[in-house]
């Protein structure tokens, strides 16, 4: 399975080739200021830039544009072919990777008992995948910057495609040394590194090559929406980024300091009650994440993988889709913002807490299931919440702010998920205390931020 993800993946985010748009004009819209370029001036050719168009006419108002209204005019983009093959490549590849992703914790009783790993063993593999993945996020912006976009995702795809197809040999491989565990661990960050390097770029990619407000958004959303683990959170946050960054008001503004204020969005206690409730709640999904194909084979070994893998992740998708709608949708009734960001997380990190505190008293497995179905749905909700709100703190910052913000998600990646193991390892697989000690981080999330949860601008 491991080589056939991988071989798959290797296929379908492979680099599209050139495709002829020499008959295309873009008519791009900023704001007011609408500026037609010449099929001769801007380049359709994937993968060439074009130098600094210099002597374009603009119409445009007194006021200087933005960077981003530079970029566009000298940054080669999209046309439409090229537009939708790239929508199918990063679709299909969105699927392959998670697919990948979620390899390893479906398999990972037989995997235990190949390699007689104990619970705290199984978390330790399990989570260290996300000390890479979360070490990545600081820098993966400076190195797009550096280096592009669609190179880094090339060779990002091919290091965790590479490692996932030799990973049983690779595993096999540790076990001939005299530090198999280390080995183990270090296959699990590169791939973590190999994985974490991408949402931010498709950020890049997405914000380089795709102009007109409806195209990019419908390309971000459809390509990051294959995935049935939309909660690193890039995931249904970039189209609204998306979204967000072309409709501001201040395109026309002059250009403004690269520089974030840290200092300032640091001081804010809004700031913390989104970090302490982005940190519990992805806690509490990183945790079913890995963990409930443990939980349903320890518990239920005569039920059918297919579904305990399949029905909960579904859900997810589904209210997924639904949240910005939602929000938005009380947001024209409560005409606050903010009340719909507290609403919206409010109430995905209490049913998720109200539904791992009473799966314990569940002996059937069609209940079971159903609890926690419910619950990954309710982590669906969060993106109509704090998964926005980097967007709402920093509209100047947003990338910036969302790699902060995906930081603490991924951070609960390597805690949450190990201290799960650690505590099946010392109270003799006891699943009550894993769920209520995450039951109790989700109420507290809800708590901060629905006292503290804004959606102003702070910076």
């Amino acid at each position: 399975m491991y080589a056939l993800l991988a071989l798959a993946e290797l296929v379908v985010c492979a680099v599209p080739k050139q495709v002829d748009g020499s008959d295309d004009k873009f008519v791009i819209t900023l704001s007011k200021n609408r500026f037609k370029v010449p099929p001769e001036r801007v380049s359709l050719t994937a993968g060439i830039h074009r130098p600094a168009v210099r002597d374009m006419s603009l119409t445009s108002s007194k006021k200087r544009s933005s960077p981003d209204d530079d970029h566009l005019l000298t940054t080669k983009l999209w046309n439409k072919s090229e537009c939708r093959v790239w929508t199918a490549n990063l679709f299909l590849g969105t699927c392959t990777l998670y697919a990948s992703r979620v390899a390893l914790p479906i398999c990972a009783t037989a995997v235990a008992h190949e390699y007689a790993w104990n619970k705290n063993d199984s978390g330790t593999v399990l989570s260290c995948f996300f000390w890479g993945y979360a070490c990545t996020q600081l820098v993966a912006g400076a190195i797009a910057d550096r280096f592009g976009g669609e190179g880094i995702l090339r060779l990002t795809t091919l290091l965790w495609a590479l490692l996932t197809f030799f990973t049983p040999q690779l595993f096999d491989l540790s076990y001939s040394t005299h530090t198999p565990f280390f080995f183990v661990i270090l296959v699990r960050i590169l791939t973590g590194i190999g994985q974490g390097l991408i949402s931010l770029m498709w950020w890049i990619v997405f914000r380089m090559m795709t102009s007109p407000r409806s195209r990019r958004a419908r390309t971000a959303s459809l390509a990051e929406n294959a995935s049935v683990h939309p909660a690193d959170d890039a995931e249904i946050l970039l189209p609204h980024t998306l979204h967000r960054s072309l409709s501001t008001p201040n395109l026309g503004a002059p250009e403004t300091s690269t520089v974030v204020p840290w200092s300032k969005l640091f001081r804010h206690p809004a700031f913390w009650a989104a970090a302490v409730a982005q940190y519990c709640g992805a806690n509490a999904y990183y945790t079913m994440f890995s963990w409930l194909p443990s939980y349903f084979s320890d518990n239920f070994p005569n039920a059918k993988a297919v579904v305990y893998n399949v029905v909960p992740s579904a859900a997810i998708v589904v209210t997924s889709f639904c949240a910005p709608f939602m929000a938005t949708r009380l947001f024209t009734r409560l005409h606050s913002l903010t009340a719909a960001r507290r609403i919206m997380e409010g109430v995905s990190l209490a049913v998720m807490a109200l539904c791992l505190l009473v799966v314990s008293w569940s002996s059937h497995f069609t209940s079971t299931l159903l609890i926690f179905t419910l619950a990954m749905a309710a982590r669906g909700l969060h993106h109509g919440g704090v998964s926005v709100n980097p967007c709402d703190f920093a509209p100047q910052h947003t990338g910036a702010v969302f790699g902060i913000f995906n930081s603490f998600a991924s951070v609960t990646g390597f805690i949450g998920v190990y201290v799960a193991g650690y505590i099946l390892h010392e109270t003799g697989n006891n699943w009550t205390y894993v769920f209520v000690f995450t039951s109790a981080q989700c109420v507290l999330g809800a708590l901060a931020y629905s006292l503290m949860g804004t959606a102003k601008r702070i910076i």
